[in-house]
């Protein structure tokens, strides 16, 4: 008879490696628990920052290497970062806990689970997108947009974040255009006052074309939707992608609860609707998708799950 090699089991497994899963790892790890961080790719969109001047204890970083100190303070601890594996399936076991599967055939056992998957952004798929990210390409305002004050920036998207991250960046740049396939949907009073700012101008009916320039983002050539003779360039500094984005959470298959927007819904403890299951970060319902508040959701993850087990 052939027995099958049983997966090897830990005493939490944090599905995602971005700011949320790592300080989660490390805080676990600290506690004496045996810890895995299972990712495609250690880092998570933090990592794409060219700059960061808003994480506490750093007046500025750059994402990839705030992330790699990040990488290197949880394996200080013991943290077995298990990179190069997209989680497929989460299942709950016979034996108690949770079966953690990847794409890749990695087959890990959990006492308990925190999932910090962040947020898959909604690209555009133009020439210079993926090229210029971090070069004048950013699709968080919130994080960016203080290092173009007194320029000329671009918002791209329909709805009412892209009205938001526009007024925002109105304080700050020298101008400010908002580019929308279609009529922007917002409340009226958002709309008003995108209306009567004279730092913003209004591009409806334009769609991309591409992202201009070489080292740093120098302009945006737009087309009026469905006509690509009507092409024109604009020069900008920058441009902020606001078109949404999406939870990376659909591996749970319904295994805990999410809002209507895919969010895994958490209490003030970061504990999901299945018993042993936390989350933290972007992937959530919480407030504020920052790298410094998904640091401290995984922080409070870890001690939450680590008080689980020890009831368990």
């Amino acid at each position: 008879m052939i027995e099958t090699a049983q997966p090897e089991s830990y005493d939490i497994v944090i599905v995602g490696g971005g700011p949320a899963g790592l300080t989660a790892g490390m805080y676990a790890a600290r506690q004496g628990l045996k810890v895995a961080v299972v990712a495609g790719e250690i880092g998570g969109q933090a990592a794409w920052a060219e700059r960061i001047e808003n994480y506490m204890g750093w007046q500025l970083v750059t994402g990839r290497d705030l992330v790699k100190r990040f990488r290197e303070h949880a394996e200080r601890f013991g943290v077995n970062t298990l990179e190069g594996h997209l989680v497929n399936a989460i299942v709950s076991a016979e034996v108690g806990g949770f079966d953690v599967f990847s794409r890749e055939g990695l087959s890990v056992h959990a006492r308990a689970l925190i999932i910090a998957t962040g947020r898959a952004v909604q690209r555009l798929a133009v020439p210079g997108e993926l090229e210029l990210l971090g070069h004048g390409v950013s699709y968080c305002a919130t994080c960016d947009g203080a290092f173009f004050a007194g320029k000329h920036v671009a918002i791209v998207g329909p709805g009412e974040s892209a009205g938001v991250a526009t007024l925002q960046l109105a304080n700050l740049a020298s101008s400010v255009t908002l580019v929308s396939e279609r009529p922007l949907k917002a409340p009226e009073p958002l709309m008003a006052r995108l209306a009567r700012d004279p730092a913003i101008t209004q591009r409806t009916g334009m769609t991309v074309v591409s992202i201009e320039g070489t080292d740093r983002v120098t302009g945006l050539t737009l087309a009026a939707r469905g006509d690509s003779e009507t092409a024109e360039t604009i020069p900008v500094d920058a441009v902020f992608i606001e078109t949404g984005s999406l939870p990376a959470s659909e591996f749970t298959g319904g295994l805990v609860a999410t809002n209507d927007r895919g969010e895994i819904v958490t209490d003030r403890d970061a504990a999901t609707s299945v018993p042993g299951i936390f989350a933290a970060g972007d992937v959530t319902d919480g407030l504020g998708k920052q790298v410094i508040i998904a640091a401290g959701e995984g922080a409070r993850a870890a001690v939450a799950a680590d008080r689980w087990l020890q009831r368990t």
